[in-house]
């Protein structure tokens, strides 16, 4: 087989997108909740947008948009998740999280959440920190697509990609709101500037799914991307470093996560790096559709 021909075949990070969109898919059709229908469309309308690129050469414009496809239905994705997995799994963690924290941790989670004392603008910077979130492992993303060669490129990007359906995965076994603040005491509670307050309601507006505590994505993901980055970019990795450390700073001082599901996130990274190279070639080796 030629190396064009090898380029145009799918691949495992793109084989690993369809199997997640085609298992949810399936699920949303037999547990039908909410507002199923256009969710179900939206699904189906990912995969086979999926299945078309995988045929698309590997380089110009249109490979790039290969490239980042599982990009978008990452986010896609979880943008659907809340009423599937209210619906599969009607079970709640909250309680259970919460006695952890305080039983495991003490109260290391209050005094995180008060740390110097909440003054407006550092609460501004760490709301600016959360919602960097998912540029972490895009940035790591891009610079891999842009100076690595496709045979490096390709098994970072499936190890971000299990990374997040691996999260997703622990939404559905273990479905939790985290210790959120109602929206109206946010202001109040939480404090913050016009920074806090716009971050806030971008939030609201975007993260439509909220059973999304345990584990700790934000953590995960973080994590997974500065190892990554580590053999290829080691000179960035300070600064990688300090990022995560601030957005995983941010998912409990902004009352998002327990510290348990920063803990069981941070499990999850030398997980999914273990896990990753086997589910590459578990992938590599279905047959082409």
């Amino acid at each position: 087989m030629d190396g064009t021909a090898l380029d145009m075949s799918p691949r495992p990070s793109e084989r690993l997108t369809l199997t997640v969109l085609a298992i949810l898919l399936c699920l949303d059709c037999l547990a039908r909740p909410g507002g199923w229908g256009p969710s179900a469309l939206t699904l189906a309308s990912m995969l086979l947008a999926q299945a078309l690129l995988t045929g698309a050469p590997g380089k110009g414009a249109l490979g790039v948009l290969r490239d980042f496809a599982p990009v978008v239905a990452v986010l896609g994705t979880f943008l659907l998740l809340q009423p599937l997995v209210a619906a599969v799994n009607p079970l709640r963690f909250d309680a259970l999280l919460a006695q952890a924290d305080a039983r495991w941790l003490g109260d290391l989670a209050l005094r995180w959440r008060g740390a110097f004392g909440r003054p407006s603008a550092f609460t501004d910077l760490v709301y600016l920190a959360y919602a960097s979130f998912y540029f972490l492992p895009l940035t790591v993303a891009i610079l891999a697509r842009v100076r690595l060669d496709a045979a490096r490129f390709e098994p970072m990007a499936f190890t971000l990609l299990l990374g997040f359906y691996l999260s997703f995965l622990g939404y559905f076994l273990c479905p939790a709101e985290g210790p959120r603040i109602p929206q109206v005491l946010e202001a109040t509670q939480l404090g913050g500037g016009p920074l806090a307050a716009g971050v806030r309601a971008f939030l609201h507006h975007a993260e439509r799914t909220t059973l999304d505590a345990f584990p700790s994505g934000h953590t995960q993901l973080s994590l997974l991307a500065v190892v990554l980055a580590a053999r290829p970019f080691p000179r960035l990795v300070p600064l990688l470093g300090l990022w995560a450390l601030a957005i995983i700073f941010a998912a409990v001082y902004i009352s998002a996560h327990y510290v348990v599901d920063v803990l069981a996130g941070a499990v999850l990274v030398p997980l999914t790096w273990l896990l990753a190279p086997h589910a590459s070639r578990l992938m590599g080796r279905l047959p082409d559709s």
